[in-house]
């Protein structure tokens, strides 16, 4: 980029802009692992919860895995972090309402598709607002 003669040195570009430090990504990596774990356990806790005291069991199923989501979007750098919480939400709530041993976790009642299609729009609503910025200016 050039600069006009007797521009203010303000616009003068600074260089490339400084990443975050090796720490940060390494913390972010592993806490959106950890979050996959939280995940899974959020999934097939709902998946078991979700038919308790008819709304309340519902509410905290869903509530769960917007929470999850919701933390995700705190600790990820990107979208594919995101994504990578969603599927391990789903991937387990679409085990447990598939028929084994004539044996259904999530039935396909009116309770086991909003916990489906609640969980599922919160997590996609929550991947496509996308990361939460992060500041690269120093606080002072």
């Amino acid at each position: 980029m050039t600069v006009a003669p007797g521009a203010a040195p303000s616009v003068t570009p600074a260089g490339r802009a400084e990443g975050p430090p090796w720490w940060s990504r390494v913390l972010s990596a592993l806490a959106v692992t950890g979050l996959g774990a939280v995940a899974v356990v959020v999934a097939v806790c709902g998946a078991f919860v979700h038919r308790w005291q008819n709304p309340v069991g519902l509410i905290l199923a869903i509530g769960g895995a917007a929470g999850v989501a919701i933390l995700a979007r705190a600790c990820a750098r990107s979208r594919f972090g995101l994504a990578v919480i969603a599927m391990l939400w789903l991937v387990p709530v679409i085990v447990l309402s598939r028929p084994r041993n004539s044996a259904v976790v999530i039935q396909g009642d009116e309770f086991g598709l909003v916990f489906l299609f609640g969980g599922t729009v919160c997590l996609a609503v929550i991947l496509g607002m996308g990361v939460e910025a992060r500041s690269t200016r120093r606080v002072t």
